[in-house]
């Protein structure tokens, strides 16, 4: 099912996550063609049936990456003039949408390892908690580009707003019976 973009709405990058989980099934796939073509030029019995040998021991590495590979292609960030769009699933797809005016901050999360191969995770802090995007390459430059959009976007409401309340209007409700008594001693 392809996004609704809103009339007004400008899509500002699309943003594919770093490939993860995809080196040891390629590195195993790499050890195990060559000890296959090494063993069937000094072994007659791993020559002879050396076809087997790739079916058995390279398919399974082979499905392996490739749903893996497929994994990591369906995930997507999007940002746009509005909002932040989060997806990905293969089989079962899921979708989150983050308006940028309720985005109150953006941050990155990364280590040691991560930050020396500029590789983070992005934090859109919102009102009802953090909203994290998997591993990206160049975080900041996400977090800037982010900030830039929000920038641009006016609040729903302004956060120096002072909400009053009207004793007038509001009704007396009676305790439930059997609830405790709270008074003013306590």
């Amino acid at each position: 099912m392809a996004i609704k973009w809103r009339d007004d709405e400008i899509v500002v990058i699309s943003v594919t996550p770093v490939a993860d989980r995809l080196a040891r099934p390629v590195l195993t796939l790499i050890l195990l063609v060559t000890a296959i073509v090494e063993g069937a030029s000094h072994v007659p019995f791993v020559r002879a049936h050396e076809s087997s040998f790739a079916l058995v021991f390279v398919g399974p590495i082979v499905v392996v990456l490739l749903t893996r590979t497929w994994r990591w292609r369906s995930h997507k960030v999007h940002v746009t003039t509005q909002r932040v769009i989060l997806e990905g699933g293969v089989l079962r797809h899921w979708r989150t949408f983050v308006e940028l005016r309720d985005v109150l901050a953006t941050r990155v999360d990364q280590g040691i390892g991560e930050r020396l191969a500029r590789r983070g995770v992005v934090v859109l802090e919102t009102g009802l908690g953090p909203i994290v995007t998997r591993r990206v390459r160049h975080p900041e430059a996400l977090c800037r580009l982010i900030d830039a959009e929000r920038s641009h976007v006016e609040p729903a409401v302004p956060y120096d707003t002072i909400f009053g309340f009207d004793e007038s209007r509001s009704q007396w409700i009676p305790p439930r019976p059997g609830s405790p008594r709270l008074t003013g001693n306590d």
